[in-house]
């Protein structure tokens, strides 16, 4: 990010996430600004994943941020069940996707997804949000069985 005219910063410094794929996407902007190049508009949304067993990833606000900014929002929850894919992962496949949806403009501005591929999960949320996708699209959108991805559906 340009922080002066002929100063550029990227990483931990901007303090917008210590994610090694916040400073790839930053210094890929601050080159192409150096380059003179045009910019569209920076991805706010800030996905982020701890690998831990089980993986956290999250992207956009979380409920308390979004309430905290006045926005009115619904809440969907779903399970991921340990059957969905036991045959692959074994003991330990459960986890949770939690979506934090606008009301008002009935997209997703928040999710979570804790459990097995937690991070690999919460990529199709990270589009959902930075897009602003419609809830309805995603509802009406094929959720392969049996996957990880099921839970969006069911939270949804």
């Amino acid at each position: 990010m340009q922080v002066r005219d002929g100063l550029w910063a990227i990483g931990d410094i901007t303090g917008r996430g210590a994610f090694t794929h916040v400073s790839m996407y930053q210094s890929e902007r601050a080159a192409r600004s150096i380059l003179g190049e045009e910019l569209g508009p920076y991805d706010a949304s800030l996905p982020r994943v701890t690998f831990t067993d089980p993986e956290i990833g999250a992207v956009g606000l979380t409920e308390s941020q979004a309430r905290d900014r006045g926005i009115d929002v619904r809440i969907g929850i779903a399970k991921i069940p340990e059957s969905s894919r036991g045959w692959l992962h074994k003991v330990g496949n459960e986890g949770i996707v939690k979506l934090v949806i606008d009301s008002e403009r009935d997209v997703i501005v928040g999710a979570t997804s804790a459990g097995p591929m937690g991070g690999e999960t919460l990529a199709g949320l990270a589009f959902a949000v930075r897009a602003e996708i419609p809830v309805e699209t995603l509802r009406n959108t094929i959720y392969a069985y049996p996957t990880f991805w099921r839970a969006i559906e069911s939270a949804l």
